[in-house]
Parts: structure tokens; C-alpha cells; sequence
């Protein structure tokens, strides 16, 4: 026989303001460190930023699509053909 132990909702420990205080904590936080991500980002040039949202990525791939590999420098990348050959001795 399987027994399943479940809990309830959790309830305030330390009481309700103490709880409010808390969770006021930890947004004060967050918004402390999201500001020191985006100063520590704007001392960065842009052209050496790391993209950090989907757009970035996205436009940033878009970009590099139409260049030579940087690997092997062909247009048409021979780096997978290479590996593949590699592997199949």
C-alpha cells in the first residue's frame, strides 16, 4: 500500500508584518541587483555584449548567417563535414 503524505498551505511563521517585511527584502534585492547588471552592462562596449533576451540572440545570429565560418573561413562550413569523417573512422 502506497502512503501519501501531503502538507498544507504554508502558513506565516514569524507573523503577517514580519512576513510583508520579508518578501519587501527580497524585491529591494532584486532591484538592487538588476541595477548593478544593467551599469556593469553599460560599461561594456556594445559590440562585445553577450546577448541576453531571445530578439538579441536571434538578431545577432541573423547577422553572423551571412559570414564565413570562423572555423574553417569556408562560406559553406566544412567544421560538421570534418567531424563527421572524423568519427566514422
Amino acid at each position: 500500500m502506497t502512503v501519501i503524505l501531503t502538507r498544507g498551505p504554508a502558513r506565516p511563521q514569524a507573523g503577517l508584518i514580519q512576513d510583508l517585511e520579508h518578501e519587501d527584502n527580497h524585491r529591494r534585492l532584486g532591484a538592487e541587483l538588476l541595477r548593478r547588471v544593467r551599469e556593469a552592462d553599460v560599461r561594456i562596449p556594445a559590440e562585445r555584449r553577450a546577448p541576453r533576451t531571445v530578439a538579441q540572440m536571434r538578431a545577432r545570429l541573423a547577422a553572423a548567417a551571412d559570414d564565413a565560418c570562423p572555423l574553417c573561413g569556408w562560406w559553406r562550413c566544412r567544421c560538421t563535414d570534418q567531424a563527421v569523417s572524423e568519427g566514422a573512422r
